[in-house]
């Protein structure tokens, strides 16, 4: 039996104290091996509860090694099953909070890219207790997909802080790609930032301004270069 499988075996059987024991018993090698085994193979086949579960035992373990495991969420995220609200989340987040506070944004930074959905990115945000809008802000400049730029917009009409919505504007110019361009564009126009060091194609007419933030669909359409359906 393979130590994936033995993991797997332990993990089934819910015997934390097993597999913690386990897990002491690899050499470095070895370990580096079963955090790689354990984010590509064992979770992502783990149901919501199981696998908030493992990950909270593994991170009490060995945080360093295993922390990234977050990363698995994508098959929960894809299947609608993913589910912030378990007690094993609850615990995880104690434990970081007494332990490596740090961590706690760290998950939200690696985890944000897979999810899918506004309701999935504010559970991330309320079950990790990240609530500063500028920390939120950061986070979700770590992803690069439409419905990032959509919170990102929503987070800064929140703040209503045009050095603030500026910074936000620079972290995304820096990417150098058309859809960064534009999430620029519409903050732009919103927030009536003329001092940008950069040319954008996007034109925003000024009666559109009142229907960008109407909803997650109208923001997506303008900003892929098309006009919002009134």
């Amino acid at each position: 039996m393979t130590n994936k499988e033995r993991a797997e075996q332990l993990i089934g059987m819910c015997d934390w104290n097993g597999l913690t024991q386990m897990l002491g018993s690899l050499s470095n090698m070895e370990l580096r091996r079963m955090e790689r085994a354990m984010r590509e193979e064992v979770l992502v086949g783990l149901r919501n509860d199981l696998f908030w579960e493992t990950l909270l035992h593994i991170i009490i373990f060995k945080r360093a090694a295993f922390i990234s495991g977050v990363t698995a969420v994508t098959h929960l995220v894809k299947d609608g099953t993913l589910d912030f609200e378990v007690e094993s989340v609850g615990r995880l987040y104690e434990h970081l909070k007494a332990t490596h506070v740090e961590s706690l944004v760290k998950i939200c930074n690696m985890m944000v890219p897979e999810l899918k959905t506004e309701a999935q990115v504010m559970g991330m945000f309320g079950a990790f207790h990240v609530e500063n809008e500028v920390t939120r802000l950061a986070v979700l400049l770590k992803a690069e997909h439409d419905l990032s730029y959509y919170l990102i917009f929503k987070t800064l009409k929140l703040i209503e802080d045009k050095v603030i919505a500026r910074k936000c504007c620079m972290a995304l110019v820096k990417r150098k790609d058309d859809r960064a361009f534009n999430a620029v564009c519409l903050i732009k126009a919103y927030f009536g930032l003329d001092d940008l060091p950069a040319r954008f194609s996007l034109t925003i007419e000024q009666y559109e301004l009142s229907h960008i933030d109407r909803n997650y669909d109208t923001f997506c359409h303008v900003l892929n270069g098309k006009r919002p359906k009134l």
